[in-house]
């Protein structure tokens, strides 16, 4: 199979992460504390599900563009679900990300190997995103093949915020407990903590006891982003996201630049998925 072929799967994977990460990011447009996530935002089950939840995208490179506040820094993301039988599943992720003082983004990951490529042992595939608010282009860089796919435009942000603007998720607010717990310090920057705890009742969608969802998250006034996230929902498990190595820096313009040896390519999503990429899109946000 040539190299081609082989990172249609993964270049679908990236686009779906990112376009996934890019709405699950557009209610941290304020430079406010964001707001609890609506109801299975990211974290619940259907196609890529997993794989967003667990890449950590709630990190808040999204949509929102911050100028002044450059930076650098680490990250990893784990999540274990605990099967019936006692059984665990773990997937941990690391990588990095950075932001210059105009708002320009580069996140580098190693994505986890789901399905096929794992069952084969296939070394993890290494990604990078590149979005550059400045010239309006945004990238998915491959290095073993030296292109740089353009990205589409981000999805209408809007059309992610409009149900907390018309009450959409009422219901599930007032399942939700909303507790601060305080300032701590997370990877070298002061963040504000929040404790949303919602609890399904039972019968409401065909479980028998109640369910509760915990969700823990760390947001940095100065980086205007969160920087640590922990959730923990039986359906679906325990996902840890941390920054670390926070590094107040300017970041090297270079990061935010396709590399010069690198062919650009449109990016199309669906003939990623015809070739072996996911079946869809990620499902909607549940209701």
């Amino acid at each position: 199979m040539s190299k081609s072929r082989r990172y249609f799967p993964m270049v679908g994977v990236a686009m779906i992460l990112l376009l996934a990460g890019a709405g699950m990011q557009a209610q941290d447009a304020a430079s406010a504390p964001p707001p609890p996530p609506p109801p299975g935002h990211g974290f619940g089950h259907g196609p890529g599900r997993d794989e967003i939840r667990f890449l950590g995208f709630e990190a808040g490179l999204g949509d929102k563009t911050v100028t002044g506040a450059p930076f650098s820094a680490s990250f990893s993301t784990e999540t274990t679900e605990t099967l019936a039988d006692g059984n665990q599943i773990k997937h941990t992720s690391t990588g990095t990300i950075a932001r210059d003082s105009q708002g320009r983004t580069r996140r580098d990951m190693t994505l986890p190997a789901f399905g096929p490529m794992a069952v084969a042992g296939q070394a993890a595939p290494h990604v990078t995103f590149v979005n550059d608010p400045v010239a309006g282009t945004r990238y998915i860089l491959e290095a073993d093949t030296k292109t740089a796919r353009q990205m589409p435009p981000p999805p209408d942000k809007s059309e992610f915020t409009k149900g907390a603007h018309t009450g959409g998720h009422g219901a599930a607010d007032k399942e939700t407990v909303t507790t601060s717990l305080g300032t701590q310090t997370i990877g070298g920057v002061s963040a504000e903590g929040t404790r949303y705890t919602r609890t399904i009742p039972a019968g409401q969608i065909g479980n028998a006891k109640p369910i509760v969802i915990v969700t823990e998250r760390w947001y940095s006034p100065d980086l205007q982003m969160v920087v640590m996230t922990k959730r923990s929902d039986p359906r679906s498990g325990d996902t840890v996201y941390q920054m670390t190595s926070i590094a107040r820096a300017e970041p090297a313009a270079s990061l935010f630049q396709v590399p010069a040896d690198y062919a650009v390519a449109k990016a199309e999503p669906r003939g990623a998925f015809r070739h072996g990429g996911p079946g869809g899109p990620p499902a909607a946000p549940e209701e």
